[in-house]
């Protein structure tokens, strides 16, 4: 239980505690209140705002948090204006706006920026005269635009590899890396490859990129594969009409649990057939032990039978799918039994939920539901305690 809510002790201060503790909660919410201040006027264009530098080191991630949540400044209803560049006009192309989600346009400077760069680069500021032109010098060479491109840098390559890898199922790393290796496996292989085929490529990635931007560590890794499965989630999830909520009221798991009802009603719906599945499982852990499959220690491998689930315990879902997991075997064979002395009244029952659990997407759900259950199966049971208090602060 303490893994999910703290435990609340009676006070036993004394007052010069209490006056203590009242000042600093009064200058906690202060600071707060001039924090949300701050967090609520944050300026959009880019030419305008305060430098990431010149914020307090202390505020600086929510500052930047906020910043993340709204998005670039793209001013899509504004007018570019022209600029002469070698004797043509040219201005900012709104295009570009949906062609690199991080570009920023600064109306104050009618320049293009780097959102990110902003944010997260250490010496960002603006006029310092850096060679990054969406940094610390403002890009207004409308006729290049594969500038803009250019900037991503060996991100992209990176990003390719890790995409094909993450497609083909293939591991990333090997157990040598090494400089002097002659295989470092298949991330590494692979943007190397990249860079044999490609002179701008070579350029900017493996000994050729800066030590901080090599993106090769394996934590990098670890990071970028994590970043892939969170988008993955969120566009399966946007293509979905409806979150489901609550798990009875999707009509796949709502059918697997009427199987497993069904199963369970069937199996053990008489004395002899609780006798013929516990006779079962005795044969299958008896063979099992022999063939030294299963484990062995004291309370495993001791007797059982299929649960029944109630209706309003998820709890007790979460049994019987342990139960379902552990008897599958014996339960198969005892419905295969009940089919071959064809003189019950649950032939065809027991034929249909034959067919039912052997399919891939009651073992699929088995599993799935299982895992799901498991996470929150300890909470379920401690919330269920009444000698348990919850108190919140």
């Amino acid at each position: 239980m303490e893994r999910y809510f703290k435990r609340r002790f009676a006070s036993t201060t004394s007052s010069s505690d209490n006056v203590g503790s009242s000042i600093s909660r009064d200058v906690d919410n202060s600071k707060e209140s001039e924090l949300q201040d701050i967090l609520a006027n944050l300026i959009a264009d880019l030419g305008l705002r305060p430098q990431m530098l010149d914020y307090d080191p202390n505020i600086r991630d929510e500052v930047r948090r906020v910043y993340l949540q709204k998005g670039p400044c793209q001013p899509k209803d504004h007018t570019f204006p022209q600029t002469d560049l070698s004797a043509y006009d040219r201005r900012f192309n709104i295009k570009w706006f949906d062609e690199f989600d991080w570009l920023e346009y600064s109306i104050s400077k009618d320049a293009a920026f780097c959102l990110y760069c902003y944010l997260f680069k250490s010496n960002f500021r603006i006029g310092q005269g850096c060679s990054n032109a969406f940094t610390e010098i403002c890009f207004r060479n409308w006729k290049k635009k594969d500038k803009i491109r250019q900037h991503v840098g060996p991100v992209r390559t990176s990003l390719d590899c890790v995409r094909f890898l993450l497609r083909q199922g293939l591991p990333f790393r090997g157990h040598d890396e090494s400089d002097t290796s002659s295989n470092k496996r298949n991330y590494l292989e692979l943007l190397q490859f990249f860079a044999d085929y490609d002179e701008k490529v070579n350029t900017i990635v493996l000994e050729n990129a800066p030590g901080n931007l090599k993106l090769i560590a394996p934590t990098i890794q670890k990071y970028i594969v994590n970043a892939c499965a969170t988008e993955t989630i969120k566009k399966i999830i946007k293509d979905m009409d409806a979150l489901v909520v609550v798990a009875k009221g999707n009509a796949d798991i709502a059918t697997f649990f009427t199987s497993c009802n069904s199963l369970v009603n069937i199996v053990g719906v008489s004395c002899k057939r609780c006798d013929m599945l516990r006779d079962q499982l005795q044969k299958d852990i008896k063979e099992s032990l022999e063939k030294d499959t299963v484990p062995t220690g004291r309370g495993l491998n001791q007797e059982t039978c299929l649960k029944h689930p109630g209706d309003t315990h998820w709890n007790s879902h979460y049994g019987i799918l342990l139960s379902i997991i552990s008897m599958f075997k014996s339960a198969v064979k005892v419905l295969k039994l009940i089919i071959e002395d064809g003189s019950t009244d649950n032939l065809g029952e027991a034929n249909r939920s034959l067919g039912e659990i052997k399919s891939f997407e009651f073992v699929f759900h088995l599993f799935f539901i299982r895992s799901i259950l498991g996470a929150t199966n300890d909470l379920s049971q401690a919330l269920e305690k009444k000698t348990k208090i919850l108190g919140m602060q």
